[in-house]
């Protein structure tokens, strides 16, 4: 017996980034029409779509330079778009990449070509908590960051008949990245937002008993949308 071989929903994998698991995330809906006693008497199922994901390990250092919020792929003959991905990374913890999106309309004519380029960035196989996109500065003695984790998503809105898709749009793009810093000593650490990035959610400690302070924090900044023509 040999595992089944996985299969990219989004192309990002490479020689460098392999699929390690996937989701389907398939799910529906049904229409009921009930009687005078409430009682269910008919029913038509409707709206069945797909919502994939996937998780990709690292086997050496990797550059991703083409993740595009809003690129549209083909899995398992569905087009798919994708709104979501995440960047996991922990000291002692290996880096970890995942990914996902949803079912969209089966017509190109429904397609909006908006879409929201990633900045590049390189990402190792070292077991550390990193700083990527230039998020952020941590400053303050005796101050280390554990884990930094980032997703970079955005919304899709969808014009649908009887359930189905009939055409989509991408938009509201973002990057985020969730810090988590422990301190030694009494000295609260000090995070400076990079270029474009805002504080979404401030330094907030976790002081527990018989273990050192923690401070979680959080950052945001927008992505600025691709190109595509005004009125498309």
């Amino acid at each position: 017996m040999a595992f089944k071989t996985k299969t990219d929903p989004f192309g990002i994998a490479s020689t460098t980034c392999v699929v390690k698991s996937t989701s389907d995330g398939n799910s529906g809906s049904i229409a009921e029409a009930r009687d005078e006693n409430g009682n269910i008497v008919d029913q038509t199922a409707y709206g069945d779509r797909m919502a994939p994901s996937a998780e990709y390990a690292l086997k050496a250092e990797t550059t991703f330079d083409s993740i595009k919020l809003g690129g549209v792929s083909t899995y398992k003959n569905k087009r798919v778009v994708l709104t979501n991905f995440t960047v996991n990374t922990s000291a002692g913890g290996e880096p970890t990449v995942s990914a996902s999106g949803e079912e969209i309309e089966t017509e190109t004519t429904g397609t909006c070509p908006a879409a929201f380029t990633v900045p590049s960035f390189s990402l190792g196989v070292c077991h550390h908590a990193k700083t990527l996109f230039s998020a952020f500065t941590l400053a303050g003695t005796g101050c280390y960051l554990n884990s930094a984790n980032y997703t970079a998503a955005c919304e899709n809105g969808t014009a649908q008949v009887e359930g189905e898709v009939v055409a989509h749009g991408v938009y509201g793009a973002y990057l985020e990245a969730t810090l988590e810093i422990v301190a030694t000593g009494s000295t609260a650490p000090t995070v400076t937002p990079g270029t474009g990035w805002a504080i979404s959610s401030p330094l907030a400690e976790t002081n527990p008993d018989a273990d050192y302070p923690t401070y979680s924090i959080t950052l945001r900044k927008p992505l600025t949308m691709d190109t595509p023509s005004s009125n498309s």
